[in-house]
């Protein structure tokens, strides 16, 4: 049953290439106590790194839940030209399957930059975004570049964990949620600085 009594949880992750904003979030993965996760994994990256069997299919999907894991693999399902109707797919799944059963659900994706871009997003990761809290479901998403993320999407996340940017761009997207954001463009490959909109409180910390 829905509870809108529980807090949002929207996290977007970012920094330069293998400044280890991806190890951060599977690490994170790896320890949140959630009753499932799911990633949507086109690139294979979350699949090798941990060395799970992908679903490729719907019915793969459900099955996975009983691990806990669902890393989801669309190339089966879409060619690669249908790549953003997979990831609305995967998407609208996680919600539903989030519906059905209590516990802290997390999502993860990778560059979701394919799928949006800075004045839109699909309407399946919006309803992720702005209805998730209700299901127990995060999403969690890491990006070389928040300013190809829009607005709408960036008004509502929770937490910003910053790695190393420089890019004014970027900094400028971030600022009007955390004021702090320009101390990551001296931060070494391997430093964050997490800071949650919620509280106010920021934490810097080391992957490397």
């Amino acid at each position: 049953m829905s509870d809108w009594t529980l807090d949002p949880h929207v996290t977007l992750c970012f920094g330069a290439q293998r400044s280890g904003k991806t190890s951060f979030c599977i690490r994170y993965l790896l320890n949140v106590p959630a009753a499932a996760v799911f990633v949507f994994d086109d690139r294979g990256q979350v699949e090798r790194r941990l060395g799970l069997r992908p679903a490729t299919t719907e019915r793969e999907c459900h099955e996975a839940l009983a691990q806990r894991w669902v890393v989801f693999n669309p190339a089966r399902m879409w060619p690669p030209e249908k790549l953003q109707d997979a990831f609305g797919w995967f998407c609208k799944w996680v919600l539903d399957v989030s519906r059905t059963g209590p516990g802290k659900k997390v999502l993860f994706v990778d560059e979701a930059w394919q799928f949006l871009d800075a004045r839109t997003a699909p309407q399946e990761l919006e309803n992720i975004v702005r209805t998730g809290r209700a299901e127990d479901l995060e999403l969690m998403m890491a990006t070389h570049r928040p300013s190809e993320y829009p607005r709408n999407v960036r008004a509502l996340v929770t937490e910003w964990v910053c790695f190393n940017t420089v890019d004014e761009n970027d900094l400028e997207a971030v600022r009007p949620y955390f004021a702090g954001v320009d101390a990551c463009a001296t931060l070494p490959k391997g430093q964050f600085i997490s800071y949650n909109r919620e509280s106010g409180a920021s934490l810097a910390g080391k992957l490397f």
